[in-house]
């Protein structure tokens, strides 16, 4: 997991990058996404229920940005407030849905 305050400008430079476009379809499991068209879609660590958990901490939750630079990445949240706080990048879309669903 990338969190720092570079780690942060680098996933802002991501966020500017991802399409504000995209169609929006009626998802049919939390691992429902990923499309070529599937952006800003907001994602849980699979396990984390915020705020029914009490192990839940910063960058367990995150907005879905798709492929960037040869890896999909997931923008990193804090808690309160909601900050990007940093990114994680993933080879495949595969590797990214083992840890990652629809929040």
């Amino acid at each position: 997991m990338t969190i720092s305050q570079n780690a942060a400008r680098q996933a802002l430079g991501f966020c500017g990058a991802t399409p504000k476009t995209g169609r929006l379809k009626p998802r049919q499991s939390r691992a429902d996404f990923g499309d070529a068209d599937s952006y800003w879609l907001k994602v849980r660590r699979i396990g984390r229920n915020y705020p029914c958990g009490d192990d839940v901490r910063d960058g367990d939750f995150g907005i879905y940005l798709g492929l960037h630079d040869q890896g999909y990445l997931v923008a990193l949240q804090a808690i309160l407030p909601a900050d990007i706080i940093g990114y994680e990048r993933f080879h495949s879309l595969g590797d990214l849905k083992a840890h990652w669903e629809l929040d």
